[in-house]
Parts: structure tokens; sequence; C-alpha cells
């Protein structure tokens, strides 16, 4: 499978220009001093059925790290990914990759592959080193919502991998590559809560639905932000429902807005179950890829 070669090939470069090695050194950091500030300090200790009902430092953990992980894999991955293919087509190294048994499909999806790997590994070390330090510290361990919280937080830095190659794959240049990825995480992180707000509230104004019907609008708009959605999806991992973790969604830290907890009830539409929500992340996978595909497969090298 050539789409194979060319993922080891970017992985292996990756390697050699040591971005792996620096990777893991910060992410190791980034998800190992909470759990040393816990095995030396004894930061967020809980005992007895306290800590078996809340999970035990996995919760404080998870919460603790959700916001910054959202934050910063993202940049990683833009960093990694947007100059995936135009670097190459600037530097004329395309042509040559092109002339061997690739097409161009093949060669947009062995750098996906090369460059998730890319940042994926580095985020599983990081946890796994961090686990040395929680698990035989923590009362109440909780392996499987501690090994989902990894998971989770390498899907991401996968999704955004994906768009930035997707981006890369239908951009003219590196420049206009790292506009749009640096413009998509902006649009992420800073307009499209407010704006999500505001449809809804206009949606209501223009409809007359009810309260409930508004915050279930802006829910699911929400959602398809994938930094949002992979937030709600680790607070899943620690709430008792996923109701809890969507009510969440309106609040701050563990404090949900009550006047949401009011509106959405006791049960919410199946479209805001896990299962969904996890679609809609991964959309921002198979979009971005499938368009960029498209574009790069037209374009006049």
């Amino acid at each position: 499978m050539s789409w194979r070669a060319v993922a080891e090939k970017d992985f292996r470069d990756a390697i050699r220009s040591r971005w792996l090695w620096a990777l893991s050194g910060l992410f190791v950091l980034l998800f190992s001093t909470p759990g040393i500030l816990r095995f030396y300090f004894g930061v967020g200790d809980v005992e007895g059925q306290e800590a078996e009902a809340a999970g035990g430092i996995v919760v404080l953990f998870i919460h603790m790290m959700k916001e910054m992980t959202a934050l910063l894999v993202p940049i990683i991955a833009i960093v990694i990914a947007y100059a995936a293919l135009t670097r190459e087509r600037e530097t004329g190294t395309m042509k040559l990759l092109l002339s061997l048994p690739h097409d161009r499909y093949e060669v947009v999806f062995g750098k996906l592959l090369g460059r998730s790997a890319v940042i994926a590994i580095p985020i599983l070390v990081g946890f796994a080193v961090c686990g040395l330090f929680l698990l035989p510290a923590a009362t109440g361990f909780a392996v499987g919502r501690y090994v989902g919280f990894a998971v989770l937080t390498a899907l991401l830095g996968v999704v955004f991998v994906g768009i930035s190659v997707g981006i890369s794959a239908a951009a003219n240049s590196q420049r206009q590559a790292m506009v749009g990825t640096v413009g998509t995480y902006v649009g992420f992180l800073a307009v499209w809560n407010p704006l999500t707000g505001e449809l809804a509230e206009q949606s209501v104004d223009l409809v007359g639905s009810s309260e409930r019907s508004r915050y279930l609008i802006e829910l699911f708009l929400t959602l398809l932000n994938p930094m949002e959605a992979y937030k709600t999806l680790a607070d899943s991992l620690v709430f008792e429902s996923a109701l809890q973790a969507r009510q969440a969604a309106f609040g701050f830290f563990l404090f949900p807005d009550p006047a949401a907890i009011e509106a959405l009830g006791d049960d919410l539409p199946i479209v805001f179950t896990d299962p969904f929500v996890v679609v809609y992340l991964l959309l921002w996978l198979v979009v971005p890829i499938t368009i960029g595909m498209y574009v790069f497969e037209r374009r006049d090298l």
C-alpha cells in the first residue's frame, strides 16, 4: 500500500527532526505535573466512599486538564500538520513524490496518518508517564476513565491534524495554509460560542420557540465545535450521566448554569448522547480531508 509508505516516511522524517522527542517531553511534563503534585504533596486526596464516588484523583485530573488540553493540543497539531503538503509543493518534492507509485489520494491519506502518529504517540506517552505517578498514590484510581481521557485527547489531536492536512491540501501556499488553520482555530476558540448563543436567541425571536428549544439549539451548535465536543465528552467520563455532561457545557468547572439545568429538563434528545457527539467530533476529521483531497486531486502542480 503506497499510502503506508508515505505515512512511514513522514513519521521517520519527524523522528529525525526530533519533533517526536520534543513533543513527548512536552506532553510528559504537561500531564505529569498534576501527578507529581499528587504523589508528593497529596493534592486532591480523598478517602473511602468519597473517593469511590468521585472517581478519586482522576476526576480532579480531568477537570484540571481538559481546558488546557483543549487549547494546547490543537495548536500543536496545527504546527505539525499545516504545511504537510504545501511545503513539499513549494520545494518541488511533491512532483518527485508523485512520480513514484503514489496517487494524490494516497499522498494525502499517508500524510494524515504520519502526522497523526506524530501527535498521538507523544500524548499517549505523556499519559502513560503521568499514570505511573497517579496509579500507586491515588485512592479510587479509575483506570477506565483515565484511559478514556487519554484516548479522547489523542483523538482531538488527530482531528486537528485532519483539519490542518485538509487545509494544506487545498491551499496554494504555506502562508495560505497557516492563515487558514490558525483562523479556523481562532474561530473555534473565540467566535463559535458567542455566535451560537446569538443564533439561538434569534431563532427564538423568529419562530417563537420555548426556552428549552433555545437551549437545545444552542447546545447542538456548541457541540459542533470540536473543542467543545471534546470537553463535553471528557465531562461524560466523570459525571454520572451524559445529561449532566451536556448541562455542564453551560456552566464553569463543576458548576453548571441553574437556568440551563431547569430548561433542559431530565432528558435530552438522542442527538445529544455521547455516540452522536463522537460523530460530530469525527466529522471534523472526515470532511476537511475529503474536501482537501478533492481540491488537491484537481490542482495543477
